[in-house]
This record gives C-alpha cells, structure tokens and sequence, in this order.
C-alpha cells in the first residue's frame, strides 16, 4: 500500500509540491489570543460620598438679622485682666434691646456636659475636661462692656454656640431665653436672638435703643477694635501659650 502512494506522488509531483508548499506554511504553533482583560469601573471616591455641604459660617447666618441689628465680627479689644492684655470676640450684636457677645466652638464634638455653676464640663468625646465656655466667655463680655462709654447700662447677653456634631446636655437654665446667658446651637442662633428680643420688650418695655444709639454704639467699639496684625499675632501667641 506504502509503495502504491509513494508512486502516486511520483507520477503526480505537482501535487506533492503543492501539499509541501501549504504544510510549509502552517505556523509552526498556534498563536493564543490575548486574554480579554474587562476594565474595572472606576469606584467614586470616598469623599464624594461622605462629603457634606458646607455650613454657613455664623457671620453668614448673622447677615439674616433684621436691619436693625448692626453686627460686629472677630473684635480684638483691650483688656488689662487677659495674659495678652486683649480679648477676642468672636461675634458681636447690637440690638435694639441689648448687645449679644458671641462665641463659636466650631471645633468641639460629642455630648458635653455641666452645669451652669461648675468650672469644668465633660466631653464624651475626649478624655479631657472642658473648662466651663459660660465662665470663660464671661471675660470678653466684661471687656465689651469695659468700652462702651455712656451706654454701660445696657443689657449684654453671653451667648456660646456649638455645631451639630454635638450633643449639649448642659444645665437647662442656660437653653433658655429669659437667661442672659445661653448655650445654644449655631442653627438656633439668629431666632434665638430675636426671641430674646421680643421677652426683653415684654419685660422692660422702656429700655430701647433708638437706630442713632445703635450707630453709635456700632461706631464705639469698631474704634477699640485693633486690626494690627503683629498685635493680633501676639495676642494669639500668648492666648496659646506659646510665650
């Protein structure tokens, strides 16, 4: 059988040729395609997602008062009792029945708690205690009032805010208005001011400010407030305790 192919191929060579010219050009191996690789989605950032919209600055929220009230922002006023021998206050309102000193603490989470009369106040969020805000803003209440000329009568009120990363569980005395010292959330400040407006007319109807003693009162104490920025440095070194 073997020698009847073989004689095949020699009496036919073309065809020999033709099946050794088409082995020849097989390849040698068979060529794998590469291995489709799906390309991942792209996940969204963390922050993108945890991302909250911006809370309007307490200046921001200030700016909602009616225009009776003028507003004063970050006063740095004399005080001969302060270390730096300045205070600095955050916030200052003038109304037409009394004057709001304003701090901020922005930067405070976690339930706190205390009282009105004891010195330190807890944090759940910290190990550390925090010295009562009431009785240290009371110091910058007292240099405002230490600058008001011929209107040292009028009512001033102590006011310290916290965001709503808090949990205030304070004395409840200090949550409402008819104190002249209040903790409240910043959210709350621009109808707690005004609420404490309409309970000081209710109570003392004849104690209001006509808009020529709310200018003045405006004009006095943005002429004690120091711009000096190598003044305003120091004071915060020194309020630090860096020196």
């Amino acid at each position: 059988m073997f020698k009847k192919i073989l004689s095949l191929f020699k009496t036919q060579p073309e065809l020999a040729n033709q099946i050794t010219a088409s082995a020849s050009a097989l390849p040698s191996t068979t060529t794998i395609p590469p291995r489709m690789v799906r390309s991942k989605r792209k996940k969204k950032a963390e922050g993108d997602w945890t991302r909250q919209p911006e809370e309007p600055s307490t200046a921001d929220q200030l700016i909602g008062l009616p225009s009776q009230y003028k507003v004063l922002n970050d006063l740095l006023v004399t005080n001969p009792k302060s270390r730096s021998g300045y205070s600095q206050i955050d916030h200052v309102v003038i109304g037409p029945r009394a004057i709001f000193v304003i701090e901020t603490r922005n930067l405070t989470t976690g339930e706190i708690r205390g009282g009105r009369r004891e010195a330190n106040w807890s944090v759940s969020s910290s190990r550390v205690k925090m010295y009562n805000p009431l009785m240290q803003h009371r110091a910058h209440v007292e240099a405002i009032h230490a600058h008001l000329g011929d209107y040292k009568r009028v009512r001033l009120v102590s006011m310290v805010t916290f965001t709503n990363r808090c949990r205030i569980s304070v004395d409840p005395a200090v949550r409402y208005v008819n104190s002249d010292e209040l903790i409240i959330y910043d959210h709350e400040l621009v109808e707690t001011i005004q609420r404490k407006t309409e309970r000081l007319e209710s109570e003392v109807p004849e104690t209001v400010f006509q808009e020529k003693d709310i200018q003045a009162i405006y004009a006095l104490l943005s002429s004690v407030n120091s711009t000096d920025p190598q003044i305003r440095s120091e004071h915060m070194e020194k309020a630090k305790g860096i020196k």
